[in-house]
């Protein structure tokens, strides 16, 4: 299950794209791995969010060079990101 704290000022899709980014980190979802997909999201966040808020905190994790999208096959994790802080 993915925690999101709707009255936090950090943006939902940031929450996301950090909870994504932690489980790419800590090798939950390692390297040439499928994220789950946009359904299976909104189910783990209790669907407390939209699937534009998802698609968001995917296109965040893309531009960081974390993710790529493959058409009709999902968002797979391409690099892990530095050690957080």
């Amino acid at each position: 299950m993915i925690e999101l704290d709707r009255d936090a000022m950090t943006p939902m899709y940031v929450q996301l794209a950090n909870a994504l980014r932690d489980r790419i980190r800590r090798g939950e979802i390692p390297v040439g791995r499928r994220l789950p997909s946009q359904s299976e999201l909104e189910v783990e966040t209790g669907g407390v969010v939209s699937r534009r808020t998802i698609k968001s905190a995917l296109e965040l994790l893309a531009a960081e060079g974390l993710v790529q999208g493959v058409q009709g096959k999902g968002v797979f994790v391409i690099a892990v990101p530095p050690p957080a802080e």
